[in-house]
Parts: structure tokens; sequence; C-alpha cells
């Protein structure tokens, strides 16, 4: 008899998958491990910060996550800048209160299309500054092991993908964003950013039927089919025109 069962398994899995719903879900994520201005490089291994957009298949709202991830001593950031597409307008956005993991003030978040002018990086649309003030040794400030989470509203048609865009270019080039790293080996300070990420859509159902079809040519390469006398003998005969 033939061994169809994992085959038929297999489709039937496929057809379920299909027919379901697909999530479109968009995560767009900047790890950020260059220096771009010819400042000084923070002291630990890149990426040293990462900014992560996640709509959660919602559009008109997105999670925006900020991770100091290895920055050491007393670095900090001070100053973080974004992109957001140019068919929509940056003053229409509207951030929560943030979910923080630190001691860190709230930043001030300042929103104008084309409004900050980057270390030689060309502009951005969004601005988020946090504190500087040494106060309470440094308390105050975005450092080491902190993080922030903010969910954005404000424009019905947002997703992750909405800011995935370049600035618009100058001496030192042209990225997607920046974040400004002070108290670098005391009183240094410099520019980080990251190459242009690639929104990931989150298609499991495809995958996993991908991931079905190379299992089944696996097994078949492995496993050719076996025939017993009683298959052969059942088998019909066709004759040759």
């Amino acid at each position: 008899m033939l061994k169809t069962a994992p085959l038929c398994a297999a489709a039937v899995a496929a057809v379920v998958l299909l027919t379901a719903p697909l999530s479109h879900a968009f995560v767009v994520s900047y790890g950020l491990d260059i220096e771009f201005s010819g400042g000084s490089l923070p002291a630990g291994a890149g990426p040293w910060l990462k900014a992560t957009f996640d709509d959660e298949d919602t559009p008109g709202s997105v999670e925006l996550t900020l991770e100091v991830l290895n920055l050491v001593a007393d670095e900090f950031v001070s100053k973080w800048y974004f992109n957001l597409n140019s068919s929509l307008d940056p003053k229409d956005l509207t951030f929560s209160d943030p979910l923080k993991i630190g001691l860190f003030d709230d930043p001030k978040i300042n929103l104008d299309a084309d409004g900050w002018n980057v270390a030689g990086s060309g502009r951005y649309d969004i601005e988020m500054a946090f504190a500087t003030s040494n106060q309470g040794s440094g308390a105050e400030r975005f450092g080491v092991g902190e993080s922030a989470s903010f969910t954005i509203t404000g424009i019905a048609t947002l997703t992750a993908s909405s800011f995935d865009l370049t600035s618009t270019g100058g001496g030192n080039g042209a990225y997607p964003v920046a974040a400004h790293v002070q108290a670098i080996n005391g009183d240094d300070g410099g520019w980080t950013s990251a190459p242009a990420a690639v929104p990931e859509p989150a298609t499991l159902g495809l995958l996993t039927i991908g991931s079905l079809v190379m299992l089944r040519r696996r097994r078949a390469r492995s496993n050719p089919p076996s025939y017993s006398a009683g298959d052969l003998q059942d088998s019909p005969v066709f004759d040759a025109p």
C-alpha cells in the first residue's frame, strides 16, 4: 500500500493555512551600530542602541520601543531623530506617555516635517530630546540598560513601514535614524545610526506551507515509495495504443 499519509497531512495543512487570514503586521527595527559624523565611537560593542516600530497588524497604531543596549559607564542618549513618510504630516502624530525601564526623565517630543538638520545627515521629522542634566549623578539621563516604549497614533493609515524613510541627506550621508550619544570617554560625543531597515511582514502561514513542502520533498528523496507484491498484482494494466 502506498504511503500517502504524510502527503495528505501536508495538503490539508496547506489548505487550512491558505484559507485562513494571514497577518500583515510589520516590524521595522534599527540597530544603531555606526558613527557617521566623525565623532567618538561609544566604548561598547555595537549595536549600541535599538529602535523598533511594530504596528501589530493594527493600522493607525504603532508601538515604538527605544533600547539602550551597549552603552557603558556614564554614556547616555541626548537626542534621537526619526523620519516619517513624506505623504504624512508628523504634526498629526500623538505619542503616549512612555512605559519605562529606568529612572530617566520623559523625553520632549517635537514634530515638524524636515524640521531638524542633524550633523550633516540631512533633515528629520521627529525629535526626541532627553535630559542632559548631571543632577543626581545623571539619573535623569537616558542611559545604560534603560528603555522606553510609546504608542503612536493620530493617522489612520499609520504603520511601522511609515517610519522606514531616510533623511534628506547631507555631507555625512542619509540615514533612517540618528541618535546623539554623549559622555563617551568622559566628555566626547558621537552621532550614531543604522543602515536602512527592511520591513518584515509576519507571514507565518506562508513560511509554514513552505516548510511542509520542503519536508515532503526531503522525505520523498530519503524514503522512495515501496510496493508489496499485492500492490503490483492489483495495479491496473493499460494497453499501449
